[in-house]
C-alpha cells in the first residue's frame, strides 16, 4: 500500500511538537513498520523542497497546486487530509471529483470548535463536497456529530507509543508527589491556573512542582508567562522547544510522565488542542493522575473521578483536592486508570491495525 498525508505545514510537519504532528508521526511509524509507503505532501513552506527522514518521504512545496501536482505524478492508493486552508477547499473538492475512484480520499477531523458557525464550516466541506474514504474522527462527539450525515465516518482515538504504558507495579514510588505540567504556556492551556494552584502550595513540603513549557514567540502572553517562569525560584521551570521534536524529544516526555505522580492539564477549551488531547491519553498511559476539567469527551476517556474538576471553582477545588491527598489515594487512581487503559486499548499497535483494516474494508 502507498498512502500520502496532505495538508498544510503549520498543522502537521513532523518535526513541529503537538497533538496532530504526534498523531500523523506515530500512526506513520506503525504504517512503515508494517510495509506501508508513505509520504507527507505538506504545503505553504518558503521554498520546494523534498527528502526523507525516518524512513518517510517528506515533500514540501510553496503553493497547494504545487502539492496537487506531486499527487498528480504519484500513484497513490490513499490520501489522508490533515487540514487545508479554507480558500483551498473547493479547488480540492473539483481535485478530488476528477480523480474519480482511482484514488482513495480520507480527512481526519482534529478540532471541535466553539462557536457553532466554525464547527459547521468545519464540518461543511466533507459534507457538501464528500469524500470517497473514510472521515475519521478522534472523539465520540465528534463521531456522533458527523454519523448523522456520513456513513463513512469511524471513531479512531489518537495512538500512544507502546513505551507509554506502565503496569501500577512499574510506576516509580517518590518520596515527594510529582505533580506536573506540560506543554504550552498560554492562557488556552490554562497555565495561569497552574500557577495560581503550585504557588498556593508551594510551601507544602509533599509535594514537587514542574512545569515544562513550550511558549510561542508570537504570542505576547505566552512569552510573559515565559519571561516570569525563569525570573521566578519556587516552581521548577524547564522550557521545551516546540519546533525540534526528535526522538530524544518523545524520551524526554515518557520519562517526565512516568515520574510524574499527579498530571494537571486545566484546559480553557479544547479548542485549544485536538479533541481528545494526546497529553491526557499519555499521561494517563504512564498511569498519572490527571487532574483537568470534564470538557467533551474527556470525562468518558478518563472515567468517573475526584481528579475531574468543574471548571467553576478549579483552582479552589484542585488546591483542596491536592491537600487532601494521599499516597493510598494515588495507588487507587493509578489501578482505575490502568483498567480504563486496557478498555479502550489506545496504544499504537491497536490504533494502527484498526486504521488500515478501515483503509481496507
Amino acid at each position: 500500500m502507498r498512502l500520502a498525508f496532505l495538508g498544510l505545514k503549520q498543522a502537521f510537519d513532523y518535526f513541529q511538537i503537538g497533538g496532530t504532528e504526534s498523531f500523523v508521526r506515530r500512526l506513520s511509524a506503525w504504517l512503515i513498520k508494517n510495509d506501508v509507503r508513505v509520504d507527507y505532501i505538506l504545503y505553504r513552506d518558503k521554498e520546494n523542497k523534498k527528502f526523507e527522514y525516518a524512513g518517510i518521504r517528506l515533500s514540501y512545496f510553496v503553493s497547494f497546486n504545487d502539492a496537487l501536482k506531486a499527487i498528480e505524478k504519484k500513484k497513490y492508493e490513499h490520501i489522508i487530509t490533515i487540514y487545508l486552508l479554507p480558500k483551498d477547499r473547493i479547488k480540492y473538492a473539483l481535485f478530488r471529483k476528477n480523480k474519480g475512484n482511482l484514488v482513495w480520499f480520507h480527512f481526519i477531523y482534529f478540532s471541535w470548535p466553539d462557536s457553532l458557525i466554525k464547527r459547521k464550516l468545519y464540518f461543511s466541506e466533507a459534507r457538501l463536497f464528500p469524500y470517497n474514504g473514510k472521515l475519521f474522527c478522534i472523539s465520540k462527539r465528534q463521531y456522533e456529530y458527523v454519523r448523522k450525515w456520513a456513513k463513512n465516518a469511524v471513531y479512531l482515538l489518537p495512538p500512544v507509543s507502546e513505551e507509554y504504558f506502565l503496569k501500577p507495579e512499574e510506576k516509580p514510588i517518590n518520596e515527594r508527589i510529582k505533580i506536573t505540567f506540560l506543554g504550552r504556556i498560554d492562557p488556552g492551556k490554562g497555565i495561569d491556573e497552574v500557577i495560581e494552584i503550585f504557588k498556593a502550595l508551594k510551601n507544602d513540603s509533599r509535594f514537587e512542582f514542574s512545569i515544562y513549557g513550550i511558549h510561542i514567540p508570537e504570542h505576547k502572553e505566552s512569552v510573559q508567562v515565559h519571561n516570569w517562569l525563569k525570573s521566578q525560584n519556587d516552581i521548577k521551570y524547564i522550557e521545551v522547544d516546540r519546533q525540534k521534536y526528535s526522538p530524544a524529544v518523545e524520551e524526554f516526555v515518557r520519562n517526565v510522565l512516568k515520574e510524574t505522580d499527579i498530571f494537571i492539564q486545566p484546559y480553557q477549551r479544547l479548542s485549544s488542542t485536538i479533541d481528545t488531547p494526546l497529553l491526557l491519553l499519555e499521561a494517563m498511559a504512564s498511569l498519572c493522575a490527571v487532574i483537568t476539567k470534564p470538557f467533551g469527551n474527556i470525562s468518558d476517556i478518563y472515567g468517573k473521578s475526584r481528579f475531574l474538576i468543574s471548571p467553576d471553582r478549579f483552582v479552589q477545588d484542585a488546591i483542596k483536592l491536592l491537600q487532601d491527598v494521599s499516597i493510598n489515594d494515588l495507588t487507587e487512581e493509578r489501578r482505575r486508570i490502568y483498567e480504563q487503559n486496557l478498555s479502550f486499548n489506545f496504544n499504537g499497535e491497536n490504533i494502527g491495525k484498526r486504521f488500515v483494516d478501515v483503509l481496507t474494508s
